[in-house]
């Protein structure tokens, strides 16, 4: 076989390769994103179209009358503060407690090290729904019910040990010479992890950061066991009241989620290059 038919036979497998690979590509993105398109359409229909037959993605005619009514209820504006703050703080409490974490199980060697990783890849892999009742036993006793102080504890719990791991692996790609060199110039353990390795930590905290402000906004499980008030709700369990407060008006409901989705939108708007970096560094360098 002459050189030049290897060539147009390893061009025409690259082009097959990659024409099944943007296939496959499409086709995710048409399974995730409908039905987000969905709940747009649902949002801006009239009343009459909510159930029409055929289906139709786009409706015939267009009101913005749902978000009118989402947004006169003052409840969805507190519901979105909530959720706000309850996210926020978790973020900071994680990164507080995973970073110097993480930082000490890549570079110390100590008595059980493997025995308390695996540990807590263990408590990760346990679904927080099998543990919710004792749970919530416990933030009874700790008079830790209807105060968004528990939810934040809660959550700062269930996702610190994703969180190590996730940083763990990040420090890992650090050489340690950079510790070596800082010690030598007169640096403590505290002082290379703030001003050495964190610079070098960024895309690595951004994806945590994203992950677990995406996780908090989300969740419903544990905040509707904890929450019992309309004052404290997120806006998870918020949208879950929409169905008894407006019955089954799903224009209402699909308006009030594509209002609580903006809040997410933005943020991984405005930190993309952070979290895509961090994904693409931490896969190389792993």
């Amino acid at each position: 076989m002459s050189t030049e038919t290897r060539i147009r036979s390893a061009v025409e497998e690259l082009s097959t390769y990659t024409t099944i690979t943007y296939l496959v590509f499409a086709f995710g993105m048409v399974f995730f994103l409908f039905p987000v398109f969905w709940v747009i359409s649902m949002s801006i229909r009239l009343p009459g179209e909510v159930l029409t037959y055929p289906v139709q993605l786009i409706p015939q005619q267009i009101t913005f009358e749902p978000y009118r009514q989402v947004l006169q209820d003052s409840s969805m504006v507190t519901w979105i503060f909530n959720s706000l703050k309850i996210a926020v703080l978790e973020v900071v409490g994680i990164i507080l407690i995973a970073v110097p974490a993480a930082y000490a199980f890549s570079r110390f060697d100590f008595r059980g090290k493997k025995h308390a990783l695996f540990s807590i890849l263990l408590f990760q892999m346990i679904s927080p729904v099998v543990i919710v009742i004792p749970l919530y036993n416990m933030m009874a006793e700790l008079n830790l019910l209807n105060k968004h102080i528990g939810l934040i504890l809660l959550y700062i719990g269930l996702q610190v040990p994703f969180s190590i791991w996730l940083l763990k692996s990040y420090f890992d790609t650090i050489p340690s010479g950079l510790d070596e060199a800082a010690r030598v110039d007169g640096c403590n353990r505290l002082q290379t992890l703030i001003y050495i390795l964190l610079p070098s930590m960024g895309p690595g905290i951004a994806v945590v950061a994203i992950f677990n402000f995406v996780f908090s906004w989300a969740e419903f499980v544990m905040a509707f066991t904890v929450l019992g008030k309309s004052e404290l709700y997120t806006v998870s369990i918020g949208l879950f009241s929409f169905q008894g407060q407006y019955s089954t008006d799903w224009r209402v409901i699909s308006a009030a989620s594509v209002i609580a989705m903006l809040p997410l939108l933005i943020m991984f708007l405005g930190l993309q290059r952070y979290f895509v970096k961090g994904l693409v560094e931490g896969a190389v360098k792993g």
